[in-house]
């Protein structure tokens, strides 16, 4: 049929092409086979157009969008959203999120911070990535006895020593500060007790004790931490005395050294001396003892190792000395008085009292010169709760928590390092004994500190600090 514009118009169902009408198939869209099991009709999550609406997976619009958890801050990564394994959803795939965080320098939590870690807890490790291990969570526990006693780290705890009426008692407690059920007595060497002094090394531990007279014990002590009593040997006749005259009352008495094994200190009040003995047994402290002609007389002391630490006038003195009783590399520490020494990570450490403040120094161990980077006469401040700072002093140190345990009185200090310098990490008042302290023992093991106290009546204190 022709139209009046001379255009063809055709019927149903022919089409006009190009001026002639011809009947053109309708076009037929190609439905894909579903999946077995899927009902016709239902989309799926599997880049396919399931439904025949010729659009693919258009249920779920974020495919392909980055996702997860704040991406891009710190170790966080971003991942992409793709269909999941069953094509009934979407997940986030190859995203990293945050974690706890760890001491590694990197932000794990992914919080724009690296190394700020979670709440410090009592646990031996350092929680807050601070550097610091333990500061400030220790806990504290004390007993107090009514004899002198002294302490010394052995493996897996410690040896306590102490006199009970006529008997000498040593028992070992574990680093939670419990009695192992481990203990060997004997009698009592001398009748009269002024002090008690104690030193391990290895599987040996070494006591002396005395006024007039002077003994020393050797003890052995097994991997079970059982302690065995295994000798007692009388100082020369030379350390005898025939009356107090102070110098065997605290901080003046003597020290017994496991290593080297020495016993050492002012036989009377002008003449400091030694007795080595042997390393198998105590030969050698029956033999007169060697003067030390370079200390000066009456002197406050400490000792541990091969050095020796003293107050001259004003000032603290440091040197190594020689079984032959000379002194080598004396020198100057500091000024302050009643030192105390203890060994460190590359040589002693020295803590003194100074214009009424406490301080410490680092010391090489082959010069005796505070070392670049270490605490050289740092001030420790204890808090104005406190209390006012007195003498004795008395330190230890634990090397996998790079701490020193310091104590000076009635208070004890841990004491870490931050930026090169001492900072205080926590503050204990050691207050179980009520009369003046005239003498102090600090050991650690397994990152738990002992101390023992003495006071002017004889009565002892022992405390434990760590993570119990």
């Amino acid at each position: 049929m022709l139209s009046a514009c001379g255009e063809v118009t055709c019927p149903t169902p022919f089409s006009n092409v190009d001026g002639m009408c011809i009947e053109v198939a309708p076009e037929v869209v190609e439905k894909p086979e579903p999946d077995a099991g899927v009902q016709l009709g239902v989309e799926r999550c599997d880049g396919a157009d399931n439904d025949g609406d010729r659009e693919i997976d258009e249920d779920w619009p974020a495919l392909g969008e980055a996702c997860g958890e704040r991406a891009g801050v710190g170790e966080c990564v971003a991942g992409e959203i793709v269909c999941n394994v069953t094509g009934t959803g979407v997940v986030c795939e190859g995203a990293v999120g945050p974690s706890d965080e760890v001491c590694d320098g990197r932000d794990n939590d992914c919080n724009g911070t690296p190394d700020d870690g979670p709440e410090e807890i009592c646990d031996g490790e350092d929680n807050d990535c601070d550097g610091l291990v333990d500061e400030g969570v220790r806990s504290i526990k004390s007993e107090v006895f009514s004899g002198h006693a002294t302490v010394s780290a052995v493996e897996g705890g410690f040896a306590v020593t102490r006199v009970i009426a006529d008997q000498v008692r040593v028992e070992t407690y574990d680093t939670a500060g419990n009695r192992t059920g481990h203990h060997d007595d004997t009698d009592v060497p001398t009748p009269d007790v002024a002090f008690i002094e104690s030193d391990a090394s290895g599987g040996r531990l070494l006591v002396a004790l005395g006024q007039y007279t002077f003994h020393v014990l050797d003890v052995q002590v097994d991997s079970d931490r059982v302690p065995i009593i295994v000798g007692v040997e009388a100082l020369h006749s030379d350390w005898e005395q025939g009356m107090t005259l102070g110098a065997y009352t605290p901080p003046l008495h003597p020290r017994v050294l496991a290593s080297p094994r020495r016993f050492v200190g002012y036989r009377d009040l002008i003449t400091f001396a030694l007795n080595p003995f042997a390393e198998a047994d105590l030969y050698g402290l029956g033999m007169a003892p060697t003067v030390v002609m370079e200390m000066p007389m009456f002197a406050a002391f400490d000792a541990a190792g091969v050095f020796v630490v003293w107050e001259q006038t004003d000032n603290v003195r440091a040197a190594w000395l020689q079984d032959d009783g000379s002194l080598h590399l004396d020198i100057d520490v500091a000024r302050g008085t009643t030192p105390g020494i203890g060994i460190g990570k590359d040589g002693p450490g020295v803590a003194y009292l100074q214009d009424g403040a406490l301080r410490l120094s680092e010391l090489g161990g082959l010069s005796l010169l505070c070392l670049d980077g270490r605490f050289c006469n740092e001030r420790l401040d204890p808090g104005g709760s406190a209390g006012p700072l007195a003498g004795p002093t008395g330190l230890a140190f634990d090397k996998p928590g790079d701490t020193w345990f310091v104590v000076a009185g009635t208070q004890l200090l841990a004491v870490g390092r931050s930026n090169g310098g001492a900072l205080v990490e926590q503050t204990i008042v050691l207050d179980a004994l009520d009369e003046t302290i005239e003498r102090v023992d600090v050991e650690v093991s397994g990152g738990t500190a002992a101390i023992v106290q003495v006071d002017r009546r004889g009565n002892s204190a022992l405390s434990f600090l760590g993570c119990f």
